[in-house]
């Protein structure tokens, strides 16, 4: 079983990469440090590196402590997810669907997939419920699936009622966010949405990890 838990997070790790849209997410940073020029000449060797780093942080662990692999690569999605979502307000269905089945992987080699399912389905399917009410009311989408979809696989690790606090605190700092750029880029604050799912990515790391050191 052991072999299994090295093999398998770097194996979702490489099919998210190859599949998703790693360039672009390459592309976004070359723009903001030094636009087209730079974009046109480096997005193909830097998403290179972005491939090759996640990959070999994932192999790395599988290989010396197979039982971080999956936070490896976990946290390497969410860089990627982070970063998409800030820049595009995308969250890809290649990255959200890796981010559920390394859930589904930790479920497993913690002998506790039941309590995974239940963990991930209960906040998804909620906020999927929430979600469908106000485009049936309003005609509005509050939430994108993308969120949902991200917010299943997040909530694979934590206890439902965190996942319910992770869930109001990215909307309190996504709030935050908007607020800011209400202020300081006003008509950037108006064409945009705010990045949720960037939020939610950088609340679940504080939870799970940062809370943990401190």
């Amino acid at each position: 079983m052991i072999l299994a838990w090295q093999i398998l997070p770097a194996l979702v790790t490489l099919a998210a990469l190859l599949l998703g849209p790693t360039a672009i997410v390459a592309r976004a940073y070359l723009r903001w440090i030094g636009g087209a020029h730079l974009v046109r000449q480096w997005y193909r060797p830097v998403a290179w590196g972005l491939g090759g780093g996640g990959m070999t942080a994932v192999t790395a662990s599988a290989a010396m402590a197979p039982e971080l692999a999956v936070d490896i690569a976990l946290l390497s999605l969410l860089f990627l997810l982070a970063s998409i979502d800030w820049r595009w307000r995308w969250l890809p269905i290649e990255w959200t669907v890796a981010v559920i089945a390394l859930a589904l992987i930790w479920g497993l080699q913690t002998d506790a997939l039941t309590t995974v399912l239940v963990q991930m389905g209960l906040p998804a399917l909620t906020l999927l419920a929430v979600r469908q009410v106000m485009i049936w009311r309003s005609g509005k989408e509050a939430m994108g699936l993308g969120d949902i979809w991200l917010i299943a696989g997040l909530g694979g690790f934590l206890l439902p009622t965190i996942s319910f606090l992770l869930v109001g605190l990215a909307a309190v700092s996504g709030l935050i966010e908007a607020g800011l750029r209400r202020i300081f880029q006003q008509k950037q604050a108006q064409t945009f949405g705010v990045s949720y799912g960037t939020h939610l990515c950088i609340v679940f790391i504080i939870i799970r990890h940062l809370w943990q050191i401190i």
